[in-house]
């Protein structure tokens, strides 16, 4: 009784968000390749966040402490995008902000695929 006591007392305490590490391991399982992610500390304020790159894309996921935070901060997301195509998009406490400065992807199509894989994950 005490380790099932133990055990559930765990999974509560991590609860149901998801944090960079699972995000790109969402991102590997859908093919995709992300480099190693690096804090980046609070590149959107409020958030802990971590940067790198995946498939050629500059990417930033950024964790907060509650969804409604994570949804307030979807739009400063957009200055980190700057002029380049991209996306700021909140989902659960999280916020992924994806950009392709060097036109790598001029469909959208590879950004449309980490978007969804992201959400997925997120939700």
């Amino acid at each position: 009784m005490r380790r099932t006591l133990c055990a559930l007392t765990a999974l509560l305490a991590a609860g149901c968000s998801s944090g960079p590490d699972d995000v790109l391991d969402a991102w590997k399982a859908a093919g995709e390749s992300p480099s190693a992610f690096s804090d980046v500390g609070e590149k959107l304020p409020g958030g802990k966040c971590h940067a790198g790159k995946v498939s050629g894309l500059d990417a930033t996921v950024c964790v907060f402490d509650s969804k409604e935070k994570a949804k307030e901060a979807e739009d400063a997301g957009w200055k980190l995008v700057g002029n380049a195509v991209g996306s700021s998009v909140a989902s659960g406490k999280t916020v992924l902000v994806i950009a392709d400065p060097r036109k790598e992807d001029p469909s959208g199509r590879r950004i449309n695929t980490l978007v969804k894989a992201y959400q997925k994950e997120t939700r």
